[in-house]
């Protein structure tokens, strides 16, 4: 029988509570060793995770991170011993999958890691249910001393940090230059967009500007295009034009009327100009990458994960740097008006250790591993996340992935969605709106009438200005 075989086995027998809960909620539980099996003093540790092919060493690494700290254990003489436990969730996102977890901690049988995206660590939070992390982050400088200053704020609760961020990503608009030039802009233009949008020279109304000039003197069809359904990658423009969504006292909810309207605006000017297309939101998502990166488009607001995924595999956009960058680009989201500040946005998934937890420290060394540079790296080459380190930077295989050693720089400009577990319902009735505004059912005002009066009569704590 192997090992695995034989760890199956003893979990079988010694942790029948966590299998039952794990059955209960329609889970499964696979279970993985990186200790000896008859070590003197075996703490044996469960880590929540989603079933997510996208992402198999977000738990992988963790089982990596135990081996390492074992080594680092018996080096010390302590008898003590980790074994990891890795209990799935067939949760078809990570809402759904924050929402099963709550559940399982509210009958008393949360594991001592889980893994989940970082808008709803203050769920948990508030319900007791995460340990704080705050004064191990500062005790173990050499796991968690270098992570990129701005992602901790992914991490952070009103009154502290809770998780540690574990990847990023960068949401950007990506460009067709080939499509500008045809339209008339000359190469330094088109090559030139991606600092003049850093340096907050570009502004969002001249990427409408420039999609219009694509549309009306080439054969494209398309001046923008954005996902066909609620997500993240749309609330760069609201970002872009001073929404961050949340009060940064309290953490409740935050609509500003002014600047709600002024992003639908946004939306508004490119529908009207013919630029953004009016059934965009009725648009298969498949389709809407087609149209961009066969060439029927002048932008496309995504992140960079989709070139690792769909643009070089499926539609064949070269994976050479030098060859990409002659006729394809990528810029932030820039500034409503010259010499604003730009964004990016990315969407951290974070490691959290539960409350109560009977080996806190232990468990914040594991994560602490788990968060080293070089394992980090095998997720970020393999999935086309960006790394949570700068050191990341001199890893070969980083380097190597060039869209991500070129994207990593967006991570000092970029943003978060708010650590507030009502933020997916909040972007639903953001999303309905655009689908007004696009469908010409909505002007800007009224769309941000409609999210503010929405919001406030669904949703608990919402702070209106």
């Amino acid at each position: 029988m192997s090992r695995l075989g034989e760890t199956k086995m003893i979990h079988w027998k010694i942790a029948p509570a966590a299998l039952v809960s794990a059955a209960l909620i329609g889970g499964s539980a696979v279970y993985l060793s990186a200790a000896p099996l008859f070590a003197q003093e075996t703490v044996q540790l469960e880590l929540w995770s989603r079933q997510d092919p996208s992402g198999p060493l977000r738990p992988g690494n963790v089982i990596k991170a135990a081996e390492r700290l074992n080594k680092e254990l018996a080096a010390e003489g302590s008898s003590k011993r980790v074994e990891v436990a890795v209990r799935e969730s067939p949760a078809k996102g990570f809402d759904d999958d924050a929402l099963q977890l709550l559940k399982v901690f509210g009958i008393g049988e949360g594991p001592d890691i889980f893994i989940a995206a970082h808008e709803w660590i203050c769920a948990f939070q508030e319900d007791g249910f995460v340990l704080k992390l705050d004064d191990y982050i500062a005790k173990y400088p050499q796991h968690f001393g270098t992570i990129f200053p701005s992602l901790w704020s992914s991490a952070k609760c009103p009154d502290g940090t809770y998780a540690i961020p574990q990847d990023a990503e960068a949401r950007m608009f990506f460009y067709n230059k080939k499509l500008l030039r045809e339209a008339g802009y000359d190469a330094a233009f088109v090559d030139a967009m991606p600092q003049r949008a850093l340096s907050g020279d570009l502004t969002m109304d001249e990427v409408l500007a420039i999609a219009k000039q694509v549309v009306d003197k080439t054969k494209a069809q398309y001046g923008v295009l954005h996902r066909p359904n609620k997500g993240p990658d749309y609330i760069m423009v609201f970002q872009a034009y001073g929404s961050d969504f949340a009060d940064p006292e309290t953490g409740k909810l935050l609509l500003e009327r002014d600047k709600l309207a002024a992003a639908f605006g946004w939306f508004e000017r490119g529908v009207k100009d013919g630029v953004i297309p009016a059934n965009n939101t009725a648009m298969e998502f498949d389709a809407l990458r087609k149209e961009f990166y066969t060439g029927n488009a002048a932008f496309w607001m995504y992140g960079i994960w989709d070139l690792g995924s769909v643009a070089f595999p499926t539609y064949g956009l070269p994976q050479d740097e030098k060859a990409f960058s002659a006729d394809w680009g990528w810029i932030a989201a820039p500034a409503p008006e010259k010499g604003g500040s730009p964004v990016s946005l990315t969407h951290p998934i974070v490691y959290a250790i539960a409350a109560d937890t009977k080996e806190p420290e232990l468990v914040a060394r594991l994560v602490g591993h788990a968060s080293a540079a070089d394992l980090n790296t095998d997720h970020a080459v393999t999935t086309t996340h960006l790394g949570i380190k700068p050191e990341q930077l001199e890893d070969p295989r980083y380097s190597k992935a060039w869209p991500l050693a070129r994207a990593t720089e967006l991570l000092k400009i970029t943003k978060f969605l708010p650590n507030n577990s009502q933020f997916g319902d909040l972007n639903g009735i953001i999303y309905a709106a655009i689908q007004g505004i696009e469908s010409g059912r909505l002007s800007a005002q009224k769309a941000a009438d409609f999210v503010i009066e929405e919001a406030s009569s669904t949703l608990e704590d919402v702070i209106v200005k």
